[in-house]
């Protein structure tokens, strides 16, 4: 019954993977694109996974979906977030078209898609869900935890008692890919639909942590420290597996197989803290505090680098440790004087305008290449209008930024020196950042040979529901990718596009914004 299979691997990039199929460490990765038509996904802008897989359910650019990080702005004139929900996705996906048309879809571990709404068929959250509900039919949840042993949604490979500790996060990540690779082949025999699609985050996670230990020019490379490299290429091995059984049930099948990612991957060599900067340059003014909250602001940089050989060390103090640094732990939105302020940079480190006047966006972005030039370093900055197209654009950020092609992470907090740009990762467990080059294969029935292809992450949606024969909507921005289907089967159906109407989503406006920010210091993102 199941006729479209779509796996996707958080984060893959074939400047990872293309090392490892030449040393023979991923034969059943290396089968799936030798078998069909493959080539370089381009990702979202930024390409962070919120609003990159938002985009690749949706087939539509941040323009339309308004989702521009895991907390975005409802309203242009405030200045107040809310965090990716469900409704982000509800009633635009291409599962739901795909449920008009009468055909079911099983997703699987599907980040920040919480919480799960009725659907044809059914629906499991992945990444910013609580464990007390994620998944419809409600029933679903225990069986599996039957099946994986201990369903976990996330590792939270940030946390101080894996600070130099790769074999111990290595055992986690494994025993986490055994459930998640019991579940998949469960579902896909048990709970069988037109189409699945199912995200593996491990693959994310796995390389913010261990890139410094896997790349010699990286700027924490020890090569002489510990052995990090080999767990890496262990985990890597492990999900080549996972992927060697989806691929066999979809030969078994005759189904069609996607194997994507939402972005690529590639080192973090630097980081800029871009309130600081601003606050320097006199274009934000922070708020006024008791000198409780001004020591919090000030000392809480310090705590992480102060608590990290701690735990390390003493891995019992851990729980106390995480707990004391979120009780400091100020948001941007806390600290600035909004009133008073020129702009203010939030949790991803862009920057939003808190001046009407085109004048002082002008000084802030001139002022903003001449930080980066006197450091000699590579720059881009775009307005929103560079990037995206659609109604939610006015909630965009305004000044918009990459250094050194993604290289240096940008970061809303205090830094931990009196520098604003650091020539190390915003942390040790954060030695990897996202790139906008992914991955995709096509393979299986109907699927063509070939590679060096391009594509885009939007067309990912439009190609599901063409290969299920269904209408694409004509609000989603992407495009069937032809090309990878053989003539014949391309013979055999027509590209349909159809207005389907604005279904409203049944559930609240957005998600517990205070839960997705935990979320998201538990990754170390924030």
């Amino acid at each position: 019954m199941t006729e479209t299979i779509v796996l996707g691997l958080d984060g893959a990039t074939w400047d990872v993977l293309d090392p490892l199929i030449e040393g023979g460490e991923l034969p059943n990765i290396a089968a799936v694109r030798d078998e069909g038509y493959s080539g370089a996904l381009e990702s979202v802008y930024p390409p962070t996974s919120g609003p990159a897989w938002a985009s690749m359910a949706t087939g539509m650019n941040p323009g339309k979906t308004g989702v521009f990080y895991f907390l975005n702005r409802t309203d242009p004139d405030s200045f107040e977030f809310e965090s990716m929900s469900s409704r982000d996705f509800e009633g635009r996906s291409f599962w739901d078209v795909l449920g008009r048309e009468g055909k079911s879809t099983g997703v699987f571990n599907f980040p920040m898609l919480h919480p799960p709404y009725e659907m044809e068929g059914y629906m499991v959250s992945g990444f910013g869900a609580p464990k007390e509900e994620f998944t419809y039919p409600s029933d679903l949840a225990a069986e599996l935890e039957v099946v994986a042993g201990e369903y976990e949604i996330k590792i939270p490979f940030s946390d101080p008692k894996y600070a130099g500790r790769p074999g111990e996060l290595a055992t986690t990540l494994l025993e986490h890919l055994d459930g998640r690779e019991a579940v998949i082949d469960h579902l896909l025999t048990e709970r069988r639909t037109d189409v699945f699609c199912g995200v593996v985050s491990v693959t994310d996670w796995m390389q913010h942590y261990y890139w410094k230990y896997a790349d010699d020019r990286h700027v924490l490379h020890d090569p002489e420290g510990i052995d990090g490299e080999s767990h890496y290429r262990e985990l890597w091995r492990r999900v080549d597996d996972l992927v060697g059984t989806v691929h066999r049930i979809a030969r078994e099948r005759n189904a069609t197989l996607l194997l994507i990612s939402d972005h690529g991957f590639g080192p973090f060599d630097g980081t800029f803290y871009v309130n600081d900067w601003l606050e320097a340059e006199g274009f934000r003014v922070p708020a006024k505090q008791s000198k409780l909250g001004r020591a919090r602001d000030l000392l809480f940089p310090h705590v992480r680098r102060i608590a990290e050989p701690v735990v390390e060390r003493v891995p019992v103090l851990n729980d106390l440790a995480t707990s004391v640094g979120r009780s400091m732990k100020p948001t941007p939105t806390e600290t600035v004087d909004i009133d008073r302020s020129i702009a203010c940079a939030t949790d991803k480190g862009f920057i939003h305008m808190l001046s009407d006047d085109p004048a002082d966006r002008e000084r802030v972005v001139d002022a903003l290449g001449g930080l980066f030039e006197d450091h000699d370093l590579e720059y881009e900055i775009f307005a929103p209008e560079d990037l995206y197209a659609g109604p939610a654009i006015d909630l965009a950020p305004d000044i918009l930024y990459t250094i050194e092609d993604f290289e240096y992470a940008l970061q809303a907090n205090r830094s931990p020196t009196d520098e604003v740009l650091i020539e190390r990762p915003p942390s040790p467990s954060r030695s990897g950042g996202h790139k906008r080059d992914g991955i995709f294969v096509v393979a299986g029935e109907g699927a063509a040979s070939g590679s060096g292809a391009r594509a885009s992450l939007l067309d990912i949606a439009p190609t599901i529901l063409y290969s299920q024969n269904v209408p694409i909507p004509t609000g989603m921005d992407g495009d069937v990718i032809k090309d990878a289907f053989e003539p014949a089967y391309r013979d055999d159906r027509e590209i349909e596009f159809r207005e389907y109407g604005i279904v409203e989503p049944s559930g609240g406006r957005g998600g517990d914004a205070d839960a997705v920010r935990e979320h998201l210091e538990d990754l170390g993102y924030v």
